[in-house]
């Protein structure tokens, strides 16, 4: 990860003495030091570790960086363009370089931690512990309606410090903050704000958790213990994504349990032993009735769409802008069930919007059959599901999959499941191959181009670009091997189903 200058100063600030420093004040973050050599280019975004003596060298007029100066005068008249930080120090520039190298270390290891909390959806509590070292001040998060959704480290506050819990808050200061000028400024607030501590007793550092337009949530670092720092500023934003993350997230699986519709299509889903004739009664007093038509949709989400928090607002979208439509999260994806009415007029009309709307949104999704009533609804799901998933393993680059389109490809996967391919084919279809590796003839490609013409002599043989007579003549040795006259319409069948999983095995390979 990247360290702001004034992160990094205060780092460096507890083993070194820090002579001078300039231009620290912005936010730009920069990579891990590069040590500087005269004459050498060097990338931007980092910081740049330099002699002092060797300041004036640098290309100060093409440096995108923050130069880390090392000195063992007392004083350097070094005055730069670019943020500098001045080390007095006696020690080697290795030793400098392996100290601020250490501390990127514990931020890399920080933020690794803040992923794989994220990987597993972890709690909001888990994100303020793993931080609550690196911050030594309390932790919270605030709902903006005054109620504390979680803290980490407030043990050390004196009970008087405490305003607020899971369950209460106190009147007399929530009335004195809604009052306030700085905290209603506050409220609107997408930067970090230093809450003064005239009202609560503690200054405190906010950032509003905002969701897409919407802000329920504020994460809080109380000034108790240490002195709040620029540093800490750099913190808070870098923590706050997370924690934005996970405490919607946890919000809209909330929601969603308390969404009727949404509980009852879960419900349909999960539990194969639901009572279909209480379920289909339910759907009946939302409108859903058992004469409708339904279609089922299947949207694979991104990793950006999570990161984001999007996946609600396309939930809501879908449901706001289709009527007849319940959209939830299930499993990592976005299910949508349509109620299309008895005759299903409306459906070309929906399949226009959703393409648009799928590919601007950068989402592919998998459609279901058009079925009527209740019955079919789980198995529409799985429909749908297989037909993402197969669809975007056969044409990666198409948004949309249809599952009438990949039906057949998977009766073909399901079937290869326990045996490979050529072992499920017609046995005797082993001797047109070896005729054919062996003595050069075509009996496999013949035989395929006959069954695709639905054994058509004359368009077969004109297909090969062959006389009749000699096609004939192919046939006949065909069936010899195959010891078939190919009027049995079940051998036939295989014979076709045969040549399909020989080449699927073939694409496999």
């Amino acid at each position: 990860m990247k360290l702001t200058p004034s992160l990094l100063l205060e780092q460096l600030e507890t083993a070194h003495f820090i002579a001078r420093t300039g231009l620290l004040s912005g936010a730009q973050a920069f990579g891990r030091p590069l040590l500087y050599e005269k004459g050498k280019p060097y990338p931007g975004n980092h910081f740049l570790i330099a002699r002092a003596e060797e300041a004036d060298s640098i290309p100060l007029h093409e440096a995108d960086t923050c130069l880390v100066l090392l000195s063992i005068e007392e004083d350097n008249p070094f005055s730069g363009d670019i943020p500098f930080l001045m080390i007095r120090t006696q020690e080697s520039t290795a030793s400098i370089m392996n100290c601020i190298q250490e501390i990127f270390d514990r931020f890399d290891e920080w933020q690794e931690t803040l992923e794989q909390i994220r990987n597993r959806r972890g709690s909001v509590r888990e994100y303020l512990v793993a931080s609550h070292s690196l911050f030594s001040n309390p932790l919270c998060i605030m709902g903006t309606d005054f109620r504390l959704k979680e803290e980490v480290g407030v043990e050390s506050l004196p009970e008087r410090a405490r305003i607020f819990s899971r369950d209460w808050a106190n009147m007399e200061y929530v009335n004195a903050l809604k009052h306030d000028p700085a905290y209603n400024q506050m409220q609107s607030s997408r930067e970090v704000i230093l809450y003064p501590e005239y009202i609560t007793g503690y200054r405190s550092l906010n950032m509003n958790l905002w969701d897409k337009d919407a802000c329920r949530y504020r994460f809080i670092v109380l000034e108790h213990g240490k002195k709040l720092t620029e540093g800490d500023r750099c913190l808070v934003q870098l923590l706050a994504p997370y924690l934005r993350y996970a405490v919607y997230h946890q919000e809209r699986i909330t929601e969603d349990g308390n969404n009727s519709l949404r509980r009852i299509f879960n419900r349909i889903l999960t539990d194969r032993t639901a009572d279909y004739t209480e379920i289909s009664r339910q759907l009946t007093t939302f409108g859903w009735s058992a004469a409708s038509r339904y279609l089922c949709l299947v949207f694979q989400i991104t990793y950006l769409d999570q990161v984001n928090l999007t996946v609600g607002a396309i939930c809501a979208y879908m449901e706001k802008n289709y009527p007849g439509a319940c959209s939830f999260p299930f499993h990592d994806e976005i299910v949508t069930f349509f109620n299309l009415g008895p005759e299903a007029e409306g459906l070309e009309a929906l399949e226009g919007k959703l393409k648009y709307f799928i590919r601007e949104s950068f989402l592919k999704a998998g459609y279901s059959w058009v079925m009527a009533g209740h019955g079919d609804l789980r198995r529409q799901y799985v429909q749908a599901q297989i037909a993402l998933d197969v669809g975007s393993r056969m044409n990666p680059y198409l948004w949309i999959h249809h599952f009438q389109e990949i039906a057949f490809p998977y009766i073909l996967e399901q079937s290869a499941r326990r045996l490979p391919g050529y072992m499920l084919i017609h046995e005797r279809l082993r001797l047109l191959q070896e005729s054919d590796a062996q003595q050069g003839t075509e009996y496999m490609k013949t035989l395929r181009v006959y069954l695709d013409e639905q054994m058509n002599a004359m368009r077969t043989a004109k297909k090969l670009f062959i006389h009749r007579s000699t096609f004939l003549y192919r046939l006949d040795k065909i069936k010899l091997l195959l010891e078939s006259d190919l009027d049995d319409p079940e051998e036939v069948l295989y014979l076709n189903y045969s040549f399909r999983l020989l080449e699927k095995e073939m694409s496999k390979n």
